[in-house]
């Protein structure tokens, strides 16, 4: 796989780029403020969970994730990640997921990184990219919608957070037909 790393996003206010060791105090607090929570099902708790997060992704094995963060671009700052996770080669697919600062939200970033990383899968010969949001999550479906995912349906009892299972929506994004 080609690493997508400084990749500028189609708005040209951030880019894509790895994760480092100061982004994650800051990613810890966004991730654990409430609107985020409300809309997420991963609940790290500390800075050293998210550091084996990360730590944990390499591209070459087949059941892990990678994730970038997406930083401004005048001062490298981090507004939110991006990434892949259940990634399946032999299947060519993986499952999307993003997180955005609040106080970023409304920039069109979710969107424009959600096209980033889905052209860059597609680039590695990944055909169907797909991404599961809770229920009443209406901000991810509009970045889904806007990114070129179409709704497939309800995975019933799908995720489990906080000690009950919870319904979610399947969205896929597959390469036009030729």
């Amino acid at each position: 796989m080609t690493p997508l790393l400084n990749h500028p996003l189609a708005n040209g206010f951030a880019h894509l780029r790895p994760i480092r060791e100061t982004d994650l105090a800051h990613w810890l607090d966004y991730l654990r403020s409430d609107p985020v929570r409300q809309g997420i099902s991963w609940r790290p708790q500390t800075t050293d969970a998210l550091r084996e997060f990360v730590d944990a992704t390499e591209l070459h094995n087949p059941v892990s994730q990678v994730r970038f963060a997406i930083a401004r671009t005048d001062d490298d700052a981090l507004l939110g990640t991006v990434g892949l996770h259940t990634i399946s080669k032999v299947h060519r697919s993986a499952d999307v997921g993003y997180d955005i600062a609040p106080d970023q939200w409304g920039q069109g970033l979710a969107t424009a990184a959600c096209c980033a990383i889905v052209e860059w899968a597609q680039r590695q010969g990944f055909v169907r990219i797909q991404a599961t949001l809770l229920i009443g999550n209406e901000t991810s479906r509009r970045v889904l919608e806007r990114a070129g995912f179409e709704h497939e349906g309800r995975l019933r009892k799908f995720r489990w957070i906080e000690g009950h299972a919870h319904d979610v929506l399947v969205y896929s994004h597959l390469p036009a037909e030729r």
